[in-house]
């Protein structure tokens, strides 16, 4: 046992047979990387419409791919990888950015007639 200056004691490192998790606690996986590119995309394509219309084409689409690649590869993980709720949030974000660009795009065609 060692002594630091300020006087406290040093008793060494911890004991590694200890396991750092107590048994009935879960472990999470992983967030999988494209739930997460999902949502920003999706985040992204909204801000776009108000800026450039033609921004929510843009960003929605790679939105709802990469939330649709994330849930499969979600379900295909058996409970390694998470995030299906982030990949679901992105998939309705994106989605509903580019119903609205396209109403507005449409509705505004239809004024200028």
């Amino acid at each position: 046992m060692g002594h630091y200056a300020h006087g406290m004691t040093w008793t060494g490192p911890p004991d590694d047979d200890q396991p750092d998790v107590t048994p009935g606690d879960e472990v999470a996986g992983a967030t999988h990387r494209f739930a997460v590119y999902s949502v920003v995309l999706g985040i992204g394509a909204f801000a776009a419409l108000y800026v450039f219309p033609f921004g929510c084409l843009v960003l929605g689409v790679p939105s709802i791919t990469t939330g649709v690649h994330a849930r499969r590869e979600i379900a295909a993980s058996k409970g390694e990888l998470t995030g299906d709720s982030a990949a679901v949030i992105g998939l309705t974000i994106g989605g509903a950015a580019l119903v609205t660009g396209l109403l507005s795009y449409l509705l505004g065609a239809s004024s200028r007639l």
